[in-house]
């Protein structure tokens, strides 16, 4: 999905960067309330194509970005370009999360102020996949430093359960999903089909297999807790003040 067909999936991504320009606007307002300097070091650790890093930088932060996906950082590159912005306001990075910091500290670039995950990018390894990311992490990031980790709310998605659903990405691109929820596993197990819309006629293009491990917030907290961070608090989401509830579909953890 991110790789093989991320010229499919990265158009999806393009689709939300409208979106994100108000997701910016939080995440800049929730930075600044824990301490984060408006010029401070913050890293993207699964950043797609920079819809939410580039704006960052954009707006004064020393910014990185990283991503496992070649096609989709060119992506990120080409909009850091747009916007005028150049290495020394924002670099990127090809690695995988879980031993981001053996490539960030061969690179020079830690220690961060902050490190961001945002979107579904946690839960595609499993449990231990995710721990080793956490504490991965928590070596980049300098001793009182933030992480603002976003996800999907398994106990609203639960409690508001449609086996099938459908994301569009403009006029004439849709992604229909089927979906399983294992509770023994708390694993989302879902087929993605991608399909072209010509003159109100549906092509499919792609089907995909997908598997997302999602959490509750005292599991997200529990295992952010495992990994060596200290828990803050939550929201419902990266524009919302309120705390993270039942009542809300994301949830936004800030851990130090």
């Amino acid at each position: 999905m991110f790789v093989t067909h991320a010229d499919l999936f990265g158009e999806f991504l393009e689709s939300l960067k409208p979106a994100a320009l108000g997701e910016v606007r939080g995440l800049r307002r929730l930075l600044t309330d824990q301490g984060v300097p408006s010029n401070g070091r913050v890293v993207d650790i699964a950043c797609g194509i920079g819809r939410h890093i580039v704006p960052l930088a954009a707006a004064g932060y020393t910014a990185v970005g990283c991503d496992f996906s070649a096609p989709l950082l060119a992506r990120a590159k080409a909009y850091a370009r747009e916007q005028g912005l150049d290495n020394r306001r924002i670099r990127f990075y090809r690695t995988d999360y879980r031993n981001i910091d053996r490539s960030l500290h061969r690179a020079g670039e830690a220690p961060f102020d902050a490190a961001l995950s945002v979107f579904n990018s946690m839960g595609h390894f499993g449990e231990a996949g995710d721990l080793a990311t956490f504490r991965a992490v928590r070596s980049i990031v300098r001793r009182g430093g933030v992480f603002v980790v976003e996800m999907s709310n398994r106990d609203w998605i639960l409690r508001n359960y449609e086996a099938t659903g459908v994301m569009r990405a403009g006029p004439d691109f849709e992604i229909h999903e089927r979906r399983r929820f294992d509770p023994a596993l708390s694993v989302s197990f879902a087929d993605w089909t991608y399909y072209r819309v010509v003159r109100s006629k549906r092509r499919a293009v792609l089907k995909q297999a997908v598997a997302i491990r999602l959490y509750a917030l005292h599991e997200l907290k529990g295992l952010l807790e495992r990994a060596g961070w200290k828990y803050v608090r939550s929201y419902s989401g990266v524009t919302r003040r309120s705390p993270a509830s039942l009542a809300h579909p994301r949830m936004v953890v800030v851990a130090r």
